[in-house]
């Protein structure tokens, strides 16, 4: 029992120096938040944090692998919960986009620092360029109902024309709204039905029926 008690405490430890990185990170920067701000944060020694991560790099890393759990867990809940991919609808794919935009939301500070740290740091650079996950996922939905897939046309149009969309405009909707006196909900109804038009699009373009 004692042990199962430590295992949960360590697991709460590392959540929150975790959670403390991704928040200092996002608003200061990977390179401006220090390792005693983060003990800080987190309310934790400096020490402990050094027994849990070798550095700040570390931490960054595992903040990403975290990243990527939820991605995939967000995309099986997409693929369970919403219309066949045999007889998905403009309707259907805006569910999914309003499903997706609560999770980017909610992890808006990831985000941000994936875009910021991109812009320097060449293995975030890459991790973003990279970031397959979601597109195989979609891939398979398709596939799986037996249908024909253009891969390359539907990774590019998929990271290009929906992904990189959907996180510009959870990062800046809310200043770009102020800077353009727009209703924030009236704009997230909006960009959510013009890129359901455009999903649609891409779906239409990559993925054939197979008679």
């Amino acid at each position: 029992m004692a042990k199962v008690a430590k295992r949960e405490d360590s697991a709460h430890t590392k959540s929150a120096i975790l959670d403390a990185a991704e928040k200092l990170f996002a608003d200061q920067g990977f390179d401006g938040a220090g390792i005693m701000e983060i003990a800080k944060t987190a309310n934790v020694p400096k020490s402990l944090i050094y027994y849990y991560f070798e550095s700040k790099e570390e931490i960054l890393k595992e903040l990403l692998n975290r990243f990527i759990q939820n991605v995939i867990k967000m995309k099986y809940e997409m693929a369970e919960g919403f219309e066949p991919p045999e007889t998905l609808t403009k309707d259907g794919i805006v569910k999914m986009l309003q499903y997706g935009y609560q999770f980017f939301t909610d992890r808006y500070k990831m985000f941000k620092i994936i875009f910021q740290e991109s812009l320097k740091n060449v293995f975030i650079e890459n991790f973003l360029l990279n970031i397959q996950i979601s597109q195989d996922e979609s891939i398979d939905y398709f596939k799986k109902a037996g249908m024909e897939v253009d891969e390359k046309d539907l990774k590019l149009g998929h990271f290009f024309l929906i992904a990189m969309p959907f996180m510009m405009f959870t990062l800046h909707k809310d200043k770009w709204c102020e800077m353009n006196d727009y209703d924030p909900d009236e704009a997230r109804e909006k960009f959510i039905d013009l890129l359901g038009d455009i999903s649609a699009l891409v779906m239409s373009r990559a993925v054939k029926q197979i008679d």
